[in-house]
């Protein structure tokens, strides 16, 4: 049997949380984090082929927190593509998540459902 890629979405709009697991169904296995330290964890239990990560999260560790954590790591998680989708669409949080490491940044506010799926499957083919 032929397992499906896994993809972390870190997100804790429960409404986008709900309409991306909907539509990357069936094309990819999808665990979420609702917030920094659980992505973290997630991560080390998952390995994730893919991370879907949004940059205001509550609690202490935010996606900069999580990118920068992930990038620093001795394993996959200095590579594993990661699409930054966040409401933050300022040049400044572009250019520190681009210098942290991501792979590409997306504005929720500019972008819908399917161009995000379109961006996801650049980097992991389904």
């Amino acid at each position: 049997m032929n397992e499906l890629p896994c993809i972390m979405v870190v997100e804790d709009d429960p409404i986008l949380k709900n309409l991306l697991g909907h539509t990357l169904a069936g094309l990819y296995e999808t665990v979420y984090a609702a917030n920094g330290d659980e992505a973290i964890s997630l991560f080390e239990r998952y390995h994730p082929a893919l991370i879907l990560l949004d940059l205001t999260l509550p609690g202490s560790k935010d996606g900069f927190a999580v990118l920068q954590e992930l990038r620093a790591r001795p394993d996959e998680g200095k590579t594993v593509p990661v699409i930054v989708v966040s409401n933050l669409g300022e040049q400044t949080a572009k250019d520190r998540v681009m210098t942290l490491g991501a792979n590409a940044y997306l504005v929720k506010a500019e972008v819908d459902v399917d161009e995000i799926v379109s961006t996801v499957k650049k980097y992991l083919p389904a």
